[in-house]
């Protein structure tokens, strides 16, 4: 029986549909369950389950095609229905509690911005207030829930712009007051990022299934933020690209290793910058995931100038 139900579900418009009427009837008649395309980081399109309670205007999305897979795998409905629910409901909460509300004022001290692929969200970046820098593009988005290792977070629309009344000036002005402390940054070395993993993993009981043999020849730094999430937008923080390079006497440069972190490499190694970038596409095409690629171009940083360049 079990076996014919999956295959009834195999197509995935149907899985789709299967689990909005399934909330629907567990969630009960307070919520309205909808099902949105989002359009994600580099055009990724995934299909959104929206649960609202009566009262609320704010809800988290929570992306079903990943579930989709899993049920494929052999999960079975009542179970993708059950981390459903336990999803919604511990992601329910925003950081401004229940009387939140989306507000300009309510939501000034929470406004930040990321780095984005300019290329690779032409689509998106036309219904976003967004600034270019580089082959990149920095986009707007205000922070309403944030945990230890999660955030929850609404992105900036024009939309939005035309209801608060604001500026992209005011907007960006506002963004760059707030990143750096809520998110501050940190960098660390190559192997202090690995060592970080390894006891991470042996603390939750797992292994590690990788070794790092440190390079003297090569020093590498991680630059990221404090939660490790969207952390290349670090790289437009004031002054901290200059006073690392500062501290270690070198200009640098800049490999995006995703939308959450970048390395950063003293051009006093040496190393060609050809090879680098050949490093970065290929990394990009074959290890990160197409949602979380930054750039396939290595930057410079000049201590003489003060600036960074392609």
């Amino acid at each position: 029986m079990q076996n014919a139900v999956k295959e009834e579900l195999s197509d995935y418009t149907s899985f789709i549909s299967t689990v909005k009427e399934s909330i629907e009837v567990r969630m009960g008649k307070d919520y309205q369950v909808k099902i949105f395309k989002v359009t994600k980081n580099n055009s990724l399109e995934l299909d959104s389950l929206v649960v609202l309670k009566e009262g609320r205007n704010f809800a988290p999305n929570i992306y079903l095609n990943a579930y989709y897979e899993s049920y494929m795998a052999g999960t079975t409905m009542e179970e993708i229905i059950d981390r459903l629910c336990m999803i919604y409901k511990h992601c329910s909460i925003p950081i401004l509690q229940d009387d939140f509300e989306y507000t300009l004022e309510n939501m000034k001290p929470f406004i930040f911005f990321r780095l984005v692929s300019f290329d690779r969200n032409l689509k998106l970046l036309t219904q976003i207030p967004h600034v270019k820098f580089l082959d990149l593009a920095v986009t707007f988005h205000c922070l309403v829930r944030s945990e230890d290792e999660a955030i929850g977070t609404i992105r900036i629309t024009k939309e939005h712009m035309k209801l608060w009344k604001i500026s992209l000036e005011d907007i960006k002005e506002l963004a760059f007051i707030n990143s750096k402390r809520l998110f501050p940054p940190v960098i660390r070395t190559m192997e202090d990022m690995i060592n970080g993993i390894i006891h991470r993993d042996n603390l939750n009981g797992g292994t590690c299934d990788f070794e790092y043999i440190p390079n003297d020849s090569i020093p590498m730094y991680i630059l990221t933020n404090e939660k490790g999430i969207n952390g290349a937008s670090c790289i437009l923080y004031k002054d901290v690209i200059k006073d690392f390079a500062n501290l270690i006497k070198s200009d640098l440069y800049i490999l995006p290793s995703s939308i959450h972190e970048l390395i950063l490499i003293p051009m006093e190694s040496a190393i060609e910058k050809e090879r680098l970038s050949q490093m970065v596409v290929e990394i990009n095409s074959s290890q990160v995931p197409v949602d979380e690629v930054l750039s396939d171009h290595v930057y410079i940083y000049s201590r003489k100038t003060d600036a960074i360049t392609m």
